[in-house]
């Protein structure tokens, strides 16, 4: 159900065409019955300019559909310069005629870009799970806390309006057709509980990796998405005993209802996940015993 590059390229293509049989009808029609073949040959006329119009649809879908299959079936994120490309091509076509349709690359190529700084925005450790994710957002803080430390500072985090969110979230999610299960309740982690070994719970996630001092990831699955939480923990560039923490989320939807849910919740999303950010990087450093 992941609406890819590629595929709004070969709708675009789609249009593109449909504009053409719309503008182009009766030399079409001239073309048909001249009977098809050297129908154009040599002719520079419109009957010409008919005919290249319908051959760069073409070549934009074929593009849409190669692009598609780069991001579908070997689940790799477009590279910028396509992004760059697109704009290009639309700037091209669009500065020595303006009325023109190439307009509508330029939001795709911008989307293209997008999508190639968060990829490559992320740790390496993400990659991984990262690989055709439909949203992906990260929040970074400093602490001179202990990953550990951080974790349970991250997952301890439920004030009373988060609760009252999943009640929201409970009715919601039963107009979409499926379910909650029970009622998530505060919980106050200690560094010690932590899980860290794979396939371990944590409170309704699963542990999917973990590293001491450095990465752990962990990920609920429902029948719309798959969410997956996961905190890096990296040296401060600056230097000192603070270190960089990003919170990554990752989102890979599995049906219709995936991107209705999230859409829905996304901007809640970002309120409770920066909370739940800057309460763990408030956590006091675990003291060193003698």
């Amino acid at each position: 159900m992941r609406v890819t590059n590629g595929s709004l390229l070969m709708v675009i293509g789609a249009l593109h065409q449909g504009v053409g049989l719309v503008l182009y009808r009766e030399l079409l029609l001239e073309m048909a019955r001249a009977g098809v073949f050297n129908s154009v040959g040599g002719d520079t006329s419109a009957r010409a300019a008919a005919f290249w119009f319908f051959m760069m649809g073409v070549g934009i879908i074929l593009l849409g559909a190669l692009a598609r299959w780069v991001e579908r079936d070997l689940n790799r994120p477009l590279p910028a310069s396509f992004g760059w490309g697109l704009i290009a091509w639309a700037l091209f076509n669009g500065i020595p005629m303006p009325d023109t349709g190439a307009w509508t690359l330029v939001p795709l190529g911008l989307r293209v870009l997008f999508q190639a700084r968060k990829a490559t925005a992320l740790p390496e450790v993400l990659r991984p799970f990262a690989e055709g994710a439909d949203h992906v957002d990260v929040k970074t803080v400093e602490s001179e806390a202990s990953l550990r430390a951080f974790i349970a500072g991250l997952m301890s985090y439920q004030p009373a309006w988060v609760t009252a969110l999943y009640g929201v979230r409970a009715a919601f999610v039963r107009l979409l057709g499926m379910r909650q299960e029970g009622m998530p309740l505060p919980q106050h982690l200690r560094p010690e509980d932590v899980p860290m070994t794979p396939g371990s719970a944590a409170s309704f996630f699963t542990v999917r990796h973990a590293e001491e001092e450095h990465a752990w990831v962990v990920a609920v699955e429902d029948k719309h998405l798959v969410a997956t939480l996961a905190v890096v923990a990296e040296p401060n560039p600056a230097g000192g005993a603070r270190r960089r923490f990003h919170v990554v989320t990752l989102v890979h939807y599995r049906n219709w209802a995936g991107p209705v849910y999230f859409n829905v919740i996304r901007p809640f999303h970002h309120v409770v996940v920066g909370g739940m950010a800057r309460n763990a990087a408030a956590v006091l450093p675990t003291p060193r015993t003698v």
